[in-house]
């Protein structure tokens, strides 16, 4: 099983072309949708109980929600407003509610799980979660801007201890203090990961390994809706493909890679995680192909 540890949210999207208000999303959501295609995932997170029935329905038909718990309160809600481009987002509104007091208690059946995805959730969070796995295969985490600012030592013990870390370039800049990413992935690497992909938004994603360095172009859309999620689709399907593959070397890696970039690409083709509702691993290994013929010489 693989599990995923983040947030699960009520989000506000605003774009220049329309506004949706209290759709599914969060790091967590995203993430195991995507993955779920691949290998069975099962959710940890927190919602309130005014959390819709619709939503919780939708997540039990596809994923194992043993570890997701229904608190008293208010769900967890994120507002932002997007570019013209779509490139650049801004926060309007964040309301942890009973988010803030989340404690990532593993179920048993979870602590043996084989793959284990780490949201971008508190550093102290994530190190609590691992201290509760016992041989997981493969272990990547994400974060996010706050958590370098405010607890970049604690962030690092987290990256020295997992396998993968999965994070953006300007997330990268900000924590190894440099403009270079091949030396911020370097000095990750340094701290312990066996390997980095560094996302890019619409132009893909660059694996690192110790031996290894996989750039990958972003597919090439038409139309692009909400980007909300982009990259927590990207890590389900990553690491989704790494899963069913049950290897975990630098070829599979690569793979995962593309059909991260894959399943990015069909999340941000409309709002929310609807996209990600309509899908079939048909629909999913057809762009692979349509991937692979592209970048093939």
């Amino acid at each position: 099983m693989i599990i995923a540890i983040g947030s699960i949210a009520l989000d506000t999207t605003r774009t220049p072309f329309k506004t949706v208000k209290d759709v599914l999303g969060g790091s967590a959501t995203y993430f195991s949708l995507a993955s779920s295609f691949f290998y069975k995932t099962g959710l940890v997170g927190v919602v309130g109980d005014d959390f819709p029935k619709e939503y919780h329905q939708i997540l039990n038909d596809r994923l194992d929600l043993t570890g997701l718990k229904t608190e008293k309160g208010k769900t967890f809600r994120f507002d932002s407003s997007f570019s013209y481009d779509l490139s650049k987002r801004t926060t309007n509104k964040t309301e942890l509610n009973v988010f803030e007091k989340f404690d990532p208690i593993l179920p048993d059946n979870y602590k043996n799980a084989e793959y284990v995805y780490l949201g971008n959730i508190d550093p102290e969070q994530q190190l609590k979660v691992l201290n509760q796995i016992n041989k997981p295969k493969l272990t990547v985490c994400d974060t996010i801007e706050l958590w370098i600012k405010t607890k970049r030592d604690k962030l690092i013990e987290v990256m020295s201890r997992v396998d993968g870390v999965v994070l953006n370039d300007d997330e990268v800049r900000l924590l190894c203090k440099t403009s270079n990413l091949v030396n911020g992935a370097k000095m990750i690497l340094n701290w312990g990961a066996k390997f980095v992909i560094i996302k890019k938004g619409e132009h893909g994603a660059i694996m690192f390994s110790p031996t290894t360095i996989f750039p990958s172009p972003g597919y090439p859309l038409e139309e692009v809706v909400d980007t909300t999620g982009a990259g927590d689709s990207f890590a389900g399907g990553f690491m989704g493909h790494l899963a069913h593959s049950e290897k975990i070397n630098d070829k599979t890696i690569k793979e995962a890679v593309i059909y991260g970039n894959v399943m990015g690409s069909f999340a941000v083709e409309d709002f929310s995680i609807n996209k990600l509702l309509t899908l079939t691993m048909d629909d999913i290994n057809s762009r692979y192909k349509k991937y692979r013929e592209m970048v093939t010489f």
